[in-house]
């Protein structure tokens, strides 16, 4: 009997040790669910100055070029140019051989002056004539044919004329000159070719200014005008940027990708620019004076949204937002309810999430660059 009130009696002991232990463990656990503040580092809010810039590609060309051809035939006498130097708007490039037209014009100017000295005969004649008329001692008939002999002859000084002015063209045609400011293209002549009408004979291309092209989204059509500035790189002048103005904005978009032709010329003095060169070009289509902007390493992607966390009294709190311009260490933010100045998490944004605590650190200051 007594054996059995022992055994009872430590059952009953044991159970309370146990019932003990379990509170001890759920008061442990109780301890543990409560999560501890994440450590984060902070950047802020900032206002400056933002641009959108449009960046495009295309390829440079000369404003005008124009290769020259043989308006007569004839004989290259004379070549006046070197290939790939500049000319003058007017300078001579080739001459052809004008002995012929030259012998032409003298005959033609001989037989003016010959058919004048007949016209002014036959005025004087008729001037003799004229009081024999009104004396009778001629008829009308004889009168009128001084007056046609005049006619005749005014009519082959007329034609002598305009032979003339015509072989004194064909005497121009045999000098060619350059159209513009230029610089020539490569020599194909030599002294002695014989040149028919519309035979090439050298190309004249003007490099300054040059011209590019490229292609806008039909979204910024009303952020581009006439004589607005571009920038231009080419590879061989990484470090240098050339400026142009626009000068064409094409009246109509292509169907076939959503786009409009631009064209801007662009200054050449130093000719350090090539037709046919690649160029980056940009274009600021539009200026924010006071814009929004956090650090880049704030801002999260997913393909669903984009937001960032900001931290309101210990808490990491999600706000959504829209981006403008994007550079590697800032982000413009539009329609942003966040203040300037405004806490937001860099280092530890992946372990957040809305309404955790958080513990700011301050960040490790940059090392200066020697």
């Amino acid at each position: 009997m007594h054996k059995v009130s022992g055994a009872i009696a430590l059952m009953t002991i044991f159970s309370t040790l146990l019932a003990l232990g379990g509170c001890d463990r759920g008061g442990g656990e109780a301890v543990r669910t409560a999560a501890p503040a994440i450590p984060v580092i902070l950047g802020e809010v900032t206002i400056r100055p933002v641009e959108l810039v449009l960046e495009q590609v295309g390829t440079l060309a000369a404003s005008q070029e124009v290769t020259l051809r043989s308006e007569t035939e004839g004989r290259v006498v004379g070549i006046d140019f070197q290939e790939g130097r500049p000319v003058a708007r007017g300078a001579v490039l080739v001459r052809l051989d004008n002995e012929k037209v030259q012998a032409s014009i003298g005959n033609l100017q001989a037989q003016v002056e010959e058919l004048n000295a007949r016209l002014q005969f036959r005025q004087r004649a008729m001037e003799r004539n004229r009081p024999l008329l009104a004396q009778e001692l001629i008829s009308p008939l004889e009168f009128d044919n001084f007056e046609t002999a005049i006619v005749e002859v005014q009519a082959q000084i007329a034609a002598a004329r305009a032979k003339l002015a015509l072989e004194k063209v064909r005497l121009s045609d045999t000098v060619l000159r350059a159209p513009f400011d230029g610089v020539t293209g490569v020599r194909t002549l030599s002294i002695g070719d014989y040149l028919r009408i519309g035979d090439p004979v050298v190309m004249v291309i003007d490099l300054d200014p040059l011209e590019i092209t490229f292609q806008v989204p039909e979204r910024l059509k009303p952020k581009i005008s006439l004589d607005q500035a571009v920038n231009l790189r080419v590879s061989p002048y990484p470090e240098r940027e050339f400026v142009g103005r626009i000068t064409f904005i094409a009246p109509q978009v292509e169907i076939a990708t959503r786009t409009f032709q631009v064209k801007a010329q662009v200054d050449n003095r130093e000719r350090l620019l090539k037709p046919g060169m690649f160029a980056r070009v940009t274009v600021v289509t539009e200026t924010f004076p006071e814009a929004v902007t956090v650090p880049w390493e704030s801002v999260i992607q997913t393909e669903r949204e984009t937001y960032l966390y900001t931290v309101e009294a210990g808490v990491a709190r999600k706000v959504p937002v829209r981006l403008g311009q994007v550079t590697a260490d800032w982000a413009q933010l539009f329609d942003s309810a966040l203040a300037p100045g405004a806490p937001v998490i860099l280092e530890g944004k992946f372990a957040a999430s809305d309404g955790i605590k958080v513990a700011p650190k301050t960040a490790a200051a940059p090392q200066a660059r020697e």
